[in-house]
């Protein structure tokens, strides 16, 4: 369980967490204000309860006191609320003591001294069930009884009956409720406003991963953003020199192989036995194919390539007919009308480079299009060997070659290199899996125009 749910909040994305612990936080401050302010009313309506009845039995006290003792009997009986009670015991009924309810003692203590100051007091508490309970009043609460002495030394007793109103929320529920969607919707806010430059420096380091050429990062953001972005531009501009002084070094290399091959194929020519020649004019084509296709690889590195709408159904007419040359005839699908955007030379080398590996290296290359949510795909078949699955990311790299699945070797192992690096720079990729039956299909994924 403990794992699960470590999963599960691994995938919580930055903002969800730091959205929860503020809300959280938040939330837990407003629920805590809400229980304050409610239990605060419950205080103060219950000593105003307190004090009005208190104040009421003194009242009660004081008119018994200032009528005839032949007329106290008839008057106290007359009085519903509260109850009085003549020539009671010196002491009331036993209760909890006055440590057990200090803050009620008190309250009735200053009550009494106000209304009438000069009454010695004895106070008993008690909490329960209240007997003289009105409609709709709480049934749980405290009697009070108070003792005292009239002028003339009669005692008399109250019995008041104060309820314990429940932790009720009405009239604070509403703006607590309000302040939690207000709270909630400024902390979105916050988090849009505070993680904007950080979602903004991953999407431009992105950028600066899928090409060397793209834009270097703005500088835009809290300081600790800006800083990021210039150590990244600084980064990459320092890759992108050491990348172009690599490829026009191995460029320069490999243009100047090309005079000496064409020297070799002239002496070549010259040879006397046939079958010597042959064999030269082989090793030199393929020494030939070799250095245009690390031309062609090295000039893709190199190169800017604007990207503009080009019409798919020309590209891969142009590139059948480039592949076609080899003698092998491709099937080609009927005219789609899709655009795809990207740069045509670009594109019309990868295309070319697929389309010869299936003739080169297989039978019966076929090509096939298809398009969903933005994308175009263009499937190069083939029946031979395949790849086995081991070797597929290998295969996608630089001068590899798989002589023993694909048949004798050709080339210079740049054709799907070639070709993934076209994919990644347009935005899209190159996916590469073995067919049913025995075969290959490399799909080339791009973005539709």
């Amino acid at each position: 369980m403990r794992e699960r749910l470590q999963r599960a909040w691994a995938g919580v994305t930055l903002r969800a967490r730091l959205l929860l612990l503020l809300l959280a936080g938040l939330l837990s401050v407003q629920a805590f204000s809400l229980w304050w302010a409610v239990s605060d009313r419950a205080a103060t309506a219950r000593r105003a309860a307190l004090v009005q009845q208190v104040q009421r039995a003194a009242d009660i006290v004081a008119v018994i006191d200032a009528v005839r003792p032949a007329d106290r009997g008839t008057v106290a009986a007359a009085v519903a609320y509260p109850i009085v009670r003549l020539d009671v015991p010196p002491a009331p009924v036993a209760a909890p003591s006055e440590a057990v309810l200090p803050e009620v003692m008190a309250v009735v203590r200053d009550v009494w001294r106000r209304r009438l100051p000069d009454r010695a007091i004895s106070i008993a508490v008690a909490r329960g069930p209240l007997q003289r309970v009105r409609d709709g009043s709480p049934t749980q609460g405290l009697r009070i009884m108070v003792a005292t002495q009239l002028r003339d030394g009669q005692r008399i007793q109250t019995e008041v009956e104060v309820g314990q109103p429940r932790l009720r929320a009405d009239g604070l529920l509403g703006p607590f409720v309000l302040v939690g969607v207000l709270t909630s919707l400024l902390a979105l806010l916050a988090l849009h406003w505070a993680l904007r430059p950080l979602e903004q420096l991953a999407r431009g380091a992105q950028a600066l991963g899928a090409g060397l050429n793209a834009m270097p990062l703005p500088r835009r953001g809290p300081p600790e953003v800006r800083h990021a972005a210039d150590v990244l531009n600084d980064m990459h501009q320092r890759l992108k020199d050491h990348v172009q002084g690599r490829v026009q070094s191995l460029a320069a290399i490999s243009h100047d192989l090309r005079t000496p091959i064409t020297r070799l194929r002239l002496r070549a020519e010259l040879l006397a036995d046939a079958e010597s020649r042959a064999s030269f004019g082989r090793d030199l084509r393929q020494l030939e194919e070799m250095v245009q296709g690390t031309l062609d690889y090295l000039r893709g590195l190199g190169e800017v390539q604007p990207l503009e709408p080009v019409d798919l159904d020309g590209l891969i007419a142009q590139a059948v007919e480039d592949a076609e040359a080899l003698g092998t005839p491709i099937a080609s699908p009927e005219p789609t009308g899709l655009t795809v955007r990207g740069h045509a030379p670009s594109l019309r080398r990868a295309l070319v480079n697929l389309l010869r590996n299936a003739v080169v290296h297989a039978s019966d290359p076929t090509l096939s299009v298809d398009a969903a949510h933005g994308r175009v795909r263009v499937h190069v078949m083939d029946r031979g060997p395949g790849i086995p699955d081991a070797e597929m990311a290998r295969m996608l790299q630089p001068f590899e070659q798989l002589d023993r699945s694909r048949g004798s070797a050709s080339g210079a192992g740049l054709g799907l290199s070639i070709a993934n690096e076209v994919a990644t720079r347009h935005g899209g990729q190159l996916l590469v899996g073995n067919r049913a039956g025995g075969g290959l299909c490399v799909t080339l994924e791009l973005l539709a125009a």
